[in-house]
Order: structure tokens, then C-alpha cells, then sequence
């Protein structure tokens, strides 16, 4: 019987039939030639030569290459061919069977375009091609970095020849020798960034199953590639270089010479490597982002990285990529997870995440600021160039940085031990001077400081009356930060809903009746002139009852309806005249970067009787509603 592939898996026109036959293996015909239509032939043709092993490495190379170039075409008729004529089936055959370099190259690039490709994300994983991929990663990370080590380290250069003659000919051919393995080193990369991105394409697709990221291995594979970073081996020049004083003197000088010429032109392809080096990286950590942003795998993702370092070092990347997407990590995991949250800021993550802020510009450059930056990087620090590869002024990585931590402060345990870390509250304040401009990172300061403002342990910490000598040190004022980026142009409501909210938290813990606090109006009487212009101004339902209760607040703390007119004034005068050096109403404040225009404190009347418990019931209120 004939078979026509063309009624199956074909044009279904039996009209446009082809007499050429093809082997269809892959469909279960066996070794038999079948008959398939003009539309389908060529497809057929290609992945019957790719997996043809009978004929040698040249037909399978040849059929690979065949269908990359047909998938290039982008024809969603050919794909939908492939993916119908086995494609995908040969394409893995190939990865999991073959040692050529050459078909990993061309089949891993076939499968990275594949997987942009919506229709094609679930074939691939339901043909099972992950494990061959992730198969090939750690061959080629691991395996092939060895080999390339031991290559070097055998080289015949090693040894110096007799003469002059032999030995230039032994460093030509060294050279090329050594030309082709960079060549190789260079596919070797490419084929792992193909790999990297089928995986970053279903990562981003949200079809990845619990099994696939972790039996499977794909998260621990993510973490690897994240970090890794290609090494080249030292060349059979700079082996020379060791034994030169065995040399005659003028041979030595024209040896230096070679030397001087081969590191210019090795400049070109150690970039070429590094760069792809980076792509890989990148690749994973926007896998690992889009992997923690799905709520169904957080908990086992906690799990996974519980008790590891891998998420602080890599935090502190020198690939702003890598810091930006595990920021980002960071920040989706630790969102709801509140019971799983100290596991997560377990080990060095919360110094690493503060560090990324504490390595912000600053005004100041004192001694301390460097035992600081010593201990967030791990190192000693000595000037500017030792951490000029670390420091992040990318707006998007520090907003997830702000943002993880306002989440890691709605836990008791994980923002105690985030207070603890050296001068937080400082270089918290020094993000909104340092991008002005950006609405998002203004919004997660807001609400990381309103958060840590629940607890009364924060208190004197966040509005620098401490007297605790032990903690005097990371005690610094905020509210002059707040009231500055309530000011700025670029608030917005929810800006201030969170502003107000600090403000409200801070001011549940500073009581009159108290001899161990302040005297409320003494530190709240600048915000509270910004309270009544909000409640003028604002819409929002939340933002207005906060700031009524700041105001009832001001009332049981003496301040009189004639106070309040005054300090409305006061608001009203800064606005139409000039400050002068010698009488003004409003102070600036410039402290480590942190640069703000606050009102005078008014001293009052000390109130007289006893307090309600209004504030410690408004704070207990808003632990349940944390945001």
C-alpha cells in the first residue's frame, strides 16, 4: 500500500500529491520510503537527513542546517510542518545523542527561535527537550572548561625550541591553535545562551511546572548560569613570558615585541567572551524574576535557596542586569510570604540588599562611610574605584530593592534584623535625593518607612531621640525625607497615602504623658503643617482618616486652633516670599545627601491628664493592614 503523508500531516490535498518519497523514520514508517506532498517535502526531507546517522556528520549538519534556515523564513506553515514531520523530536535526538559541537550549535539556535513562538513553548516541553538542554549546559560549563584548561596547560609551547626558526614556527601554529579554540569557546557560549534562552522564553511564559523547576533541576541550573562567568585560559605568548630570562638578549626584545602584538589582538575576543558571558547571566536572572513572580512556586523557590548565599552574591553582581532581576526576585518572593520571610533574609541577603543602597552617591565621605562600605561589600574599601563596579544607578533595580525591603518590614523578625544593619534609616533617606525624578522608587521609600514605623522599637531609632548609646548610631530622622518627597513634583496620591501613613505610625508611639519621649508638637509640628494641607487637598478616603487622626493627635498634644491657623500661615508666607539667611520659616537640611525643607518646631504647653489610648490602638490596627 502507498502511503500519501499528504492526507495525514500534508497540504490534505491530494491533488498536489509529490512522486518523491522520503523515509519518515521519525512518524513510524520505518526505514520504507513514503510519498509526501509538494508542501511537505522539503520539511521532510530536512529532518529525515538530520537524523540520518547511517551517512556521517555531514548529512546531519546539512539537514540541521536546512531546517534552521527554513525556520528563519519565519512562515508559520513551515514551523507548523516541522513541529508535524517530527521536527522537535529530531532536534532533541540530536541534543541528547550527538557529541558534535557543530549539530548542538545549530539545534540549540533552532529551538531558542522556536521558543518565542507561543504555539511552540508547550511542544517543547511536552517533547521533553529540557533535560537534553540542561544536559548540555553542564557539559559545556563544566565539562568542556576543563578540557580547554587542560588544552593550555599542555601546550607544546611550553617548551622552547632550539633554535629561532623552530620556535616562531611553533608559535605560529600555537596561535592558530589557539585562535581556533577561542572560535570554540565562542560557540561553546552560544550554544549556552540558546539554552538559557528556551529556558528564560518558558520562564516568561509561566508554563514551567513545579517538577520542571525543581526535579528537573532548571532553578539550580538558573543559579549556575547567573553567576557564571567564562575563564580563558593563559595563551602559549603569556606561557612564554615565564621562562624569557632563559633567552639570548636580543631574542628576548624581539620576543616582547610578539608578546606586545598578540595581547592587542587577544583584546577583541576576550571582550567577545566576557560580553556573552553577560548575556548568559542576564538571561537566567530574568528567568529566575519571572519564575518568583508566579505565587504557586514561591514557597519550594523559598525552600530551594534556604540557608544558601547564592541570592545575597548575586545581589551584589557586577552585571546590573543580575542585580536588578534578583532585586526584583527578592521583591516578589518576600510580597506575601510572611511566615517565610527570616528564611529568605536568612545569611548575608539582608546585608546585600542594603548595600546596594548604601553604595548610592553621598555627600559626605567620611571614615565611617568607609567601615560601612567595607562591611556591606565584604571588603576593605580605600576609595571610589573599589566599588565603582558595584554601585547601581539603574532607578528600576533600586525601586526592587526598596520595594523587598518595605516587604521584609511587615515581619517582626526579618526587619529587626534589616534595622540592624549599619545606618539603614541614613541611606534609605539618601534614595529619594538621589533620583528626584522617579515616582516608583519615591512610592517603595514611603512605604518601606511607614512600615518599619509600626514597631515602637523603630520609634526612636526613626526620629533620632534615642538615648540608647548601643543604637545611637543608625538612629536618623526621617520625617524630614518624608515631608520632602511630599513636596516634591513628582508625588502622587499614592505617594502621600504613604507618607501620611509614616507619619500616623511615628506619631502612635511619641506621647506627652510619657517622660521617655519627646514632646509631640516639638517634633511633629513640621508635618503636621503638611496634615493640613492634605487634608484640604487630598481625595483619598484612607489618606484623609490617617491625617485626622494625626490631627486629633496634635489637638490632645496642646495644639490650639490658633496654632493651627499660625502654622497654616506660616505654610502660606514660605510659598510667596523668599527664605533669607537671617529670618526665614523654613529650614534646609542637608545630611548625607538628603537634602529637605522642613518648617521650625513651635514648642507648646506640656498637655496635662491622662492620654486615651487612641494611638497604641491605631498602630495595633494598622499591623493588620500592612502594606
Amino acid at each position: 500500500m502507498q502511503y500519501d503523508v499528504g492526507t495525514i500531516v500534508g497540504t490534505g490535498n491530494i491533488r498536489e500529491c509529490s512522486s518523491k518519497s522520503v523515509p519518515l523514520p521519525q512518524l513510524g514508517y520505518g526505514s520504507r520510503p513514503v510519498r509526501v506532498c509538494n508542501g511537505c517535502f522539503e520539511v521532510a526531507y530536512l529532518v529525515t537527513y538530520a537524523i540520518d546517522d547511517d551517512h556521517g556528520l555531514s548529512t546531519q549538519i546539512h539537514g540541521a542546517r536546512g531546517l534552521l534556515e527554513l525556520i528563519e523564513r519565519d512562515n508559520e506553515k513551515d514551523i507548523h510542518n516541522i513541529i508535524a514531520y517530527g521536527g522537535i523530536d529530531a532536534l532533541i535526538w540530536l541534543c541528547r545523542t550527538s557529541s558534535s559541537i557543530q549539530l548542538h550549535h545549530l539545534t540549540t539556535t533552532i529551538l531558542a527561535i522556536l521558543a518565542e513562538k507561543e504555539s511552540v513553548r508547550p511542544v517543547i516541553i511536552t517533547k521533553w527537550a529540557l533535560p537534553p538542554l540542561l544536559h548540555l549546559v553542564e557539559h559545556y560549563i563544566y565539562y568542556d572548561t576543563k578540557d580547554t584548561k587542560k588544552h593550555h596547560s599542555s601546550s607544546p609551547s611550553s617548551v622552547h625550541s632550539a633554535t629561532g626558526y623552530q620556535e616562531n614556527e611553533a608559535q605560529e601554529h600555537n596561535m592558530d591553535e589557539e585562535n581556533t579554540i577561542i572560535q570554540q569557546q565562542e560557540v561553546v557560549l552560544e550554544i549556552v545562551i540558546n539554552c538559557a534562552h528556551v529556558l528564560y522564553q518558558l520562564a516568561r511564559a509561566g508554563i514551567l511546572s513545579q517538577t520542571n523547576i525543581v526535579d528537573d533541576g532548571i532553578f539550580f541550573t538558573l543559579l549556575t548560569l547567573a553567576a557564571y562567568e567564562p575563564t580563558t585560559a593563559p595563551t602559549s605568548i603569556q606561557q612564554d613570558s615565564q621562562s624569557e630570562a632563559s633567552s639570548s638578549a636580543s631574542h628576548h626584545h624581539q620576543q616582547r615585541q610578539d608578546q606586545a602584538a598578540g595581547e592587542d589582538e587577544e583584546i577583541s575576543p576576550a571582550l567577545q567572551l566576557k560580553e556573552r558571558g553577560q548575556i548568559i547571566q542576564s538571561l537566567a536572572a530574568k528567568a529566575i524574576s519571572a519564575i518568583s513572580g508566579q505565587v504557586t512556586h514561591q514557597p519550594a523557590i523559598i525552600e530551594l535557596v534556604r540557608g544558601s548565599d547564592k541570592f545575597a552574591s548575586l545581589i551584589q553582581s557586577t552585571n546590573d542586569d543580575v542585580r536588578k532581576y534578583f532585586a526584583k526576585s527578592i521583591a516578589y518572593l518576600s510580597l506575601r510570604n510572611d511566615k517565610y520571610k527570616p528564611a529568605l533574609l536568612a545569611g548575608d541577603v539582608a546585608r546585600a540588599l542594603v548595600s546596594v543602597i548604601a553604595l548610592l552617591p553621598q555627600q559626605d565621605d567620611t571614615k565611617q562611610r568607609k567601615e560601612d562600605l567595607s562591611y556591606y561589600l565584604s571588603r576593605s574599601v580605600d576609595g571610589k574605584d573599589d566599588m565603582k563596579e558595584y554601585i547601581s544607578m539603574n532607578p528600576s533595580a533600586v525601586s526592587h530593592i526598596c520595594c523587598a525591603l518595605a516587604n521584609f518590614a511587615t515581619n517582626q523578625e526579618s526587619q529587626s534584623k534589616l534595622m540592624s544593619q549599619p545606618r539603614l534609616l541614613k541611606y534609605i533617606c539618601n534614595v529619594p535625593s538621589t533620583f528626584p525624578e522617579h515616582a516608583e522608587v519615591h512610592r517603595h521609600v514611603a512605604r518601606c518607612l511607614a512600615n518599619f514605623a509600626l514597631y515602637e522599637e523603630n520609634n526612636g531609632l526613626m526620629l533620632a531621640y534615642t538615648t540608647n548609646m548601643d543604637l545611637k548610631d543608625n538612629a536618623y530622622d526621617v520625617l524630614p525625607t518624608l515631608l520632602a518627597m511630599g513636596q516634591n513634583d513628582t508625588v502622587t496620591a499614592d505617594i502621600q497615602r504613604h507618607i501620611v501613613r509614616a507619619i500616623d505610625n511615628l506619631s502612635a508611639f511619641v506621647s506627652d504623658e510619657r517622660e521617655d519621649k519627646p514632646n509631640w508638637d516639638g517634633i511633629f509640628s513640621d508635618a503636621y503643617t503638611f496634615i493640613l494641607r492634605v487634608l484640604v487637598d487630598s481625595k483619598d478616603a484612607d489618606t484623609l482618616k490617617r491625617a485626622r487622626s494625626i490631627k486629633e493627635k496634635a489637638s490632645r498634644a496642646g495644639i490650639t486652633g490658633e496654632q493651627q491657623q499660625q502654622s497654616s500661615d506660616s505654610t502660606s508666607s514660605t510659598t510667596n516670599k523668599p527664605a533669607t539667611a537671617a529670618a526665614t520659616t523654613t529650614t534646609t537640611v542637608t545630611d548625607g545627601g538628603n537634602t529637605s525643607t522642613t518648617g521650625k518646631s513651635k514648642k507648646s504647653k506640656k498637655k496635662k491628664g491622662k492620654q486615651d489610648g487612641h494611638q497604641n490602638n491605631h498602630a495595633a490596627s494598622s499591623k493588620q493592614g500592612v502594606e
